[in-house]
């Protein structure tokens, strides 16, 4: 059973302003170099920003793996890439992952040259690259899928970024949140003001990034047998914030 935990933040810049007889300013105890790049009424009016924080554990991982060849023809290496893909899809589907969960990208062949210092470069042969994307819904498999695909001769993984198979109804739920957060604090402040609060006047938001995938370059069998003995090699939890900056009208 997943557990979701939702963590608000209520940290943020705010003012309150009035052109009648006197003005009240309450300084922000952190801002950010746009808090106030927000549109803001010429009267009295307060400014919240909301933050919200959905932790929750993947169910998912993209595996991103480079399929590589170098031959003195490029035919020869484009036809290396081929029989190894075909091989590589052949393989996870005995893993249960369908064609439907891989994207493969068209085969890239260039020269490959070796460079030395006061001599002319030296062709080495032409370097094929295939660029393939697994989508792994079972990650008790992870290790087995990475192993697989080392065995294959593939050894450029690239990366390994886990995801939730409902991001888009947690993204939406971390938004409210932050909405929730920037409305609660208004709330608080102009309670706490003797002031009403009045109506939405303006939003400023800027969709929040989710944690960067895990990197992995060359990797080889027996780093892959390594990784599988260590706790943290899946990730325990991925991220889901938000924020968001409110000017409601004071009455």
């Amino acid at each position: 059973m997943r557990t979701i935990s939702l963590i608000t933040s209520a940290v943020s810049s705010y003012a309150l302003s009035s052109k009648a007889l006197s003005t009240l300013t309450l300084l922000p105890l952190l801002i950010s170099a746009n808090a106030f790049a927000i549109s803001v009424p010429d009267k009295a009016h307060l400014m919240t920003q909301g933050q919200s924080e959905i932790r929750v554990a993947p169910d998912m991982a993209t595996l991103t793996v480079m399929v590589t060849a170098l031959k003195s023809e490029s035919l020869a290496a484009k036809e290396e890439v081929d029989t190894k893909v075909a091989a590589l899809f052949s393989n996870l589907a005995s893993l249960g992952v369908t064609k439907k969960d891989i994207d493969s990208g068209n085969v890239i062949t260039r020269p490959e040259y070796q460079y030395n210092q006061d001599q002319a470069p030296k062709l080495l042969g032409y370097q094929a690259e295939r660029q393939i994307s697994v989508r792994l819904y079972d990650l008790d498999k992870l290790s087995q899928t990475l192993n697989t695909i080392l065995e294959l001769g593939v050894q450029n993984i690239q990366q390994v970024s886990y995801d939730r198979r409902n991001a888009d109804e947690l993204r939406q739920q971390a938004r409210a949140a932050a909405v929730a957060d920037a409305r609660a604090l208004a709330e608080e402040l102009s309670l706490a003001a003797d002031r009403k609060l009045g109506e939405v006047y303006a939003i400023e938001y800027q969709p929040q990034s989710m944690i960067a995938p895990r990197q992995f370059g060359l990797m080889n069998a027996k780093m892959a047998d390594s990784a599988a003995l260590d706790a943290s090699y899946v990730q325990n939890e991925i991220t889901f914030s938000d924020q968001v900056q409110l000017v409601f009208l004071l009455n």
